[in-house]
């Protein structure tokens, strides 16, 4: 433990690494006060009691509870130091997990009975609580619980950066009717209110409060307590910065689709027009041998039947062209990796029949299915079949083939390779293939392998390119084999 001299000392350090933000000057105890977080002028104001009421205490009573307080702020200050390591450990996606957790073990530490944090997502959002602890028994917190409109005069100044403090109901000033009103109604006879600051500005804020009894707020317990909610600021930022940049991705990978489908559109309007073609020769000899009173039923039936079936054809090619460009949700299932090859083979024949390239696929049997979300590994086979059409295009050779191939790679992976016989990887980008803006097309985005390199990582796998032997390249990426468990949910949901 360290000793009164040394306890003095840090939170000096600490106050003046803090001053442009906040500051936690000595604070009486019967009092409802503002710390300002920047110029000294506005650093603090206090609403005391009058003098009249005050009952003076005995000098050792008053040390009595000075050592006492310094001993709480120095439990607690072990207990923020925890938090800092829980912060820092936590992924982004288990932030809001964590962030429930410690307010309970800040408000069981501290003697509390309720707290909650308050975000805004932006400045002309409202406040909205998105995390909340209550000791059991005790009172939640109102049903659509509007902070800014119950509290408006608080709730600005705590949102200006400023932090807020009664030690008990009747420290608040008769002038701020509107808390008075909160606190009668609601109950808590102690309360704290912290700004949470969040890339340079404050998002929100941090409410605690003791129902049972008053409680004061000691200058070092509320600089400890200040720096508990400044963790979860940093996770919230932290957390909302993997948001944006998974939904940077998501876009990215949308606007990779729509390029990729962009170099498709000649060759399926193609393909499209082949079966309306046929429908309407189809249509029109019926069309004839109705008005010739249909000598010939059998052969108008068939007519009709092969109408029917292009019909078919053509919504189907639609029908993958809308599901290529649809938003969706990531959803990872068991799939069947030999008609995801497929899939994508159909969707592409025409434009290998416009460039005479052949595509062979090779599946092995051992290879069922993967753990995978459809959208996006279809997504990523396109990217790379294209890349092969493209290379085999500019090597302008006689050998115009791709071969894709679906293979164990080791225990509980696949390995999916796409091979071309186009010229080859060029040297000059071999490194720096899956970087961004990377290519050796004229029109290239150099998008298409970084988004590819994205999925396959966010599947837990990775992908490679290796120079084939005789001539052109070979990619390869791997993914987890589906668990037997998954496999068996995902067909009977097929079925």
């Amino acid at each position: 433990m360290r000793n009164a001299r040394n306890k003095s000392d840090f939170l000096y350090i600490l106050q003046q690494q803090s001053r442009t933000r906040f500051s936690a000057p000595r604070i009486p105890t019967n009092s409802l006060c503002c710390l300002g977080k920047s110029k000294p002028a506005r650093a603090l104001f206090t609403l005391q009691r009058s003098p009249t009421s005050r009952t003076a205490q005995p000098k050792n009573h008053r040390t009595t509870r000075v050592w006492r307080e310094r001993r709480e702020a120095e439990r607690f200050e072990s207990l923020v130091d925890e938090l800092s390591a829980a912060m820092a450990r936590a992924p982004a996606d288990a932030v809001d997990h964590e962030i429930e957790s410690w307010l309970g073990k800040i408000s069981r530490a501290l003697n509390l009975d309720r707290s909650a944090i308050y975000e805004r997502d932006s400045s002309d959002q409202p406040l909205r609580t998105t995390h909340t602890w209550v000791r059991p028994n005790f009172p939640h917190f109102p049903r659509h619980y509007d902070p800014e409109q119950l509290l408006r005069t608080t709730t600005k100044l705590v949102m200006a950066g400023n932090i807020l403090t009664f030690a008990r109901a009747s420290d608040i000033p008769a002038e701020n009717e509107e808390l008075r009103r909160v606190v009668e109604r609601y109950g808590p006879k102690a309360s704290a209110m912290i700004p949470i600051w969040a890339g340079g500005r404050v998002i929100g804020a941090a409410s605690f409060g003791k129902f049972r009894s008053p409680r004061e707020w000691s200058p070092d317990l509320l600089a400890q307590l200040n720096l508990a909610v400044r963790l979860f600021g940093s996770a919230i930022e932290r957390k909302q910065s993997e948001t944006a940049i998974r939904a940077a991705r998501a876009e990215l990978r949308v606007a990779s689709r729509r390029n990729s489908m962009s170099e498709l559109v000649a060759s399926l309007s193609h393909e499209i027009n082949q079966p309306l073609g046929a429908i309407l020769s189809n249509l029109a000899g019926v069309a004839r041998l109705l008005t010739q009173g249909n000598p010939q039923p059998p052969m108008a039936l068939e007519a009709v039947n092969n109408a029917i079936e292009d019909t078919k054809r053509t919504a189907e090619i639609v029908r993958r062209i809308r599901f290529m460009f649809k938003r969706h949700v990531e959803h990872k299932t068991a799939i069947g990796i030999g008609g995801l090859v497929s899939e994508v083979v159909k969707l592409t024949a025409g434009e290998a029949a416009v460039r005479k390239i052949s595509v062979q696929i090779q599946v092995s049997p051992s290879v069922k299915r993967v753990t995978g979300d459809n959208i996006q590994l279809q997504q990523c086979l396109l990217n790379l079949l294209m890349n092969a059409f493209d290379a085999i295009a500019e090597a302008k050779s006689d050998q115009r083939g791709v071969t894709i191939k679906v293979a164990p790679e080791k225990t509980g992976w696949v390995a999916l390779s796409i091979s071309d016989s186009g010229a080859g990887i060029n040297p000059a980008v071999a490194n720096r293939l899956f970087e961004p803006f990377v290519t050796t097309k004229s029109d290239g985005m150099g998008l298409g392998l970084l988004v590819t390199r994205s999925i396959v990582e966010s599947h837990g796998g990775r992908i490679w390119a290796v120079p084939n032997s005789d001539r052109g390249a070979t990619f390869i990426f791997t993914l987890p084999v589906a668990e037997k468990r998954r496999a068996r949910a995902s067909k009977s949901t097929d079925s």
